[in-house]
């Protein structure tokens, strides 16, 4: 049977096409102990099950792209068991195939503790959709582990439209949003992250951890500041590439994902989907500016925006390209795409307390989003137990591993001066 491909899941393959990024998504789970083997292969194939689309394939033909139902495979693709770390690693980096599916991949690393690595395609999901599956895939191990004849009585394949978020906005607020609403969109800039030109390159993902001190004192300033955990976090990373790209004062714009199932009233899920859009913050850093200083533009800007139905413009020229365009919008859509060169995206909080797998606590959990292609640039975060870890995937060598490495650490720098500040 075919299923009809949403426009975020053709947006997502073209990131590909144009060089922006590899379209999946990446978790990695720390074990107490260890895992049974057998049971997780069979929560893995239960999952795929429950979750339909994790089992079809993509047949891209443009604008008439679709997914497709295909016969039980034998589940080799679905899990693996490693011994080496550099194994898991690699499995960590690597990249599902949407036309020969699975759309989901597992990797359970053997060792006195256990650790989990799960890519998923990009094109199925955001990351807010992503955390769900993983939530989903710990309550089938611990179900299983408590009754080895478990079978799950639901099916989530509901609607995968993003539609379903503006047809919460009625006509008179989508037009005024349209004709005078920002106009938030991913776009290029001509302000790019210096990274190395080599021809030799391979996939990493760079890791730097906040401590949770750290993080638990950044918490309570937001909370007496009036400023969100996401706009203290922005502004360091504001700060830090205003440094290291020398700009010197210049303005430059920070594309921020923003999980826009907040507009939902049925948050339960039920359906696997991309339901992310982008805020964009424009700012300058002047040299010797106080964090307080560029926190409180920051926070400004994030603020104006709030107040005027946050992401949804993004949606609504979407869906205006579809109607205007109708059978031309994937070609429009494929030449006007613009990658933007600098991003940001924070998945928040890993909960721990939908994070158990029976008889085997979770230690740690990070998640970040695709690699990417250079020039492109993004910083990624992930929170789980008061314990955040900010990451950057990219394919290149080793210098910029280097680059990017004393990179975090100054975003993390940055963090600890204001979380150990009483004011500035």
């Amino acid at each position: 049977m075919k299923y009809k491909a949403e426009i975020f899941d053709k947006l997502q393959y073209l990131y590909e096409v144009t060089g922006f990024n590899d379209h999946q998504v990446h978790c990695v789970i720390d074990l107490e102990n260890n895992l049974d083997e057998s049971v997780m292969k069979e929560a893995a194939s239960l999952l795929v099950s429950v979750v339909p689309i994790l089992a079809r394939v993509y047949k891209n033909e443009g604008r008439n792209s679709y997914w497709e139902d295909v016969d039980s495979t034998d589940g080799k693709d679905l899990f693996t068991i490693v011994y080496k770390q550099e194994d898991f690693d690699r499995f960590t980096f690597s990249k599902t195939n949407e036309e020969a599916g699975p759309q989901i991949k597992i990797c359970l690393l053997r060792s006195d503790r256990d650790s989990l690595s799960i890519v998923m395609n990009h094109m199925v999901s955001d990351g807010g959709g992503f955390k769900q599956c993983v939530y989903l895939l710990a309550d089938i191990y611990t179900n299983l582990i408590r009754d080895p004849d478990y079978k799950p009585d639901y099916i989530i394949d509901g609607e995968r439209s993003f539609k379903r978020i503006i047809k919460k906005i009625g006509y008179f607020s989508r037009l005024k949003i349209l004709l005078f609403g920002r106009k938030d969109n991913n776009q290029s800039s001509e302000c790019e992250f210096s990274l190395s030109q080599s021809k030799e390159v391979s996939p990493f993902i760079v890791t730097h951890e906040v401590e949770a001190t750290i993080f638990r004192k950044i918490r309570n300033r937001c909370k007496s500041d009036n400023v969100t955990v996401n706009d203290v976090i922005l502004t360091a990373y504001f700060r830090t590439l205003s440094e290291f790209m020398n700009m010197n004062g210049r303005e430059f714009d920070i594309p921020n994902m923003i999980d826009m199932r907040k507009y939902l009233e049925n948050k339960n899920f039920t359906a696997l989907a991309n339901l992310a859009s982008t805020v964009i913050v424009r700012i300058a850093v002047t040299e010797g500016e106080r964090f307080s200083q560029t926190l409180h533009k920051v926070n400004g800007l994030m603020n104006e925006k709030k107040s005027d139905y946050l992401g949804i413009n993004t949606f609504l020229k979407l869906y205006l390209l579809q109607k205007i365009f109708h059978n031309k919008y994937y070609s429009v859509l494929q030449k006007g795409l613009k990658n933007p060169k600098i991003c940001m995206t924070n998945l928040g909080i890993i909960d721990s307390k939908k994070l158990l797998f029976q008889n085997s606590p979770t230690t740690n959990a990070i998640m970040c989003g695709s690699i990417k292609y250079r020039p492109h640039f993004q910083m990624s975060l992930s929170t789980f137990n008061d314990r955040m870890t900010l990451c950057v995937n990219l394919y290149g060598d080793k210098s910029d591993y280097n680059t990017i490495s004393n990179f975090l650490a100054s975003v993390d720098n940055e963090l600890k001066s204001f979380a150990d500040s009483s004011r500035q």
